[in-house]
């Protein structure tokens, strides 16, 4: 069993996963920390020097080396893997895709309070219409919403829950009335 965390920056996907991962004895693959460890470089220096179009490509790149063939993986790529198609159906095809949602203001709280991050499209728009953008994209992709504002615990349980369920179709979470902790 795989899990994939997609989300805004600050929504959570790291220190979540973490968690989960240990939890349930997963390895925990943060692929920005997995990018700077191999290209000896800082995220943002990465996308500054690169430009955004070529950042996507390798941070794709990435994403499906460090999960193809591999199992017990608790995977948190960059927010901005939505927008690639590819890579996205290759975390869809090897594992559980769930998006943790947090509201805006909680996510520009979480990322003034951390420095500046790499964030695809920051330059080009402000924050508040990136989330606006990306929050049904990351709703569309996602097998699972979870409320990522409950208490760390619940949401891990939740994931959990979602991730071994063999009745749990893909979309169920986002087709039918959620059950509680599921949006």
């Amino acid at each position: 069993m795989n899990v994939t965390l997609i989300g805004m920056a600050g929504s959570g996907k790291s220190y979540i996963g973490k968690r989960l991962a240990q939890r349930n004895k997963m390895e925990f693959v943060d692929t920005d920390d997995v990018m700077e460890q191999k290209y000896g470089k800082k995220i943002q220096s990465l996308l500054d020097e690169l430009g955004a179009e070529r950042y996507l490509d390798l941070e794709g790149e990435v994403v499906i080396s460090v999960s193809s063939g591999r199992d017990n993986l608790v995977l948190a790529p960059g927010g901005s893997i939505i927008y690639r198609p590819a890579t996205l159906a290759h975390t869809r095809a090897i594992s559980r895709v769930v998006y943790l949602h947090v509201p805006f203001e909680i996510v520009e709280a979480r990322l003034v309070a951390t420095g500046p991050r790499a964030i695809i499209g920051l330059g080009d728009k402000s924050l508040r219409q990136l989330y606006d953008e990306r929050m049904p994209i990351y709703e569309k992709s996602a097998d699972f919403v979870v409320d990522a504002m409950l208490d760390v615990e619940d949401v891990i349980r939740t994931i959990i829950a979602i991730a071994a369920s063999p009745g749990l179709d893909r979309g169920d979470a986002l087709d039918k009335k959620p059950p509680p902790a599921i949006l």
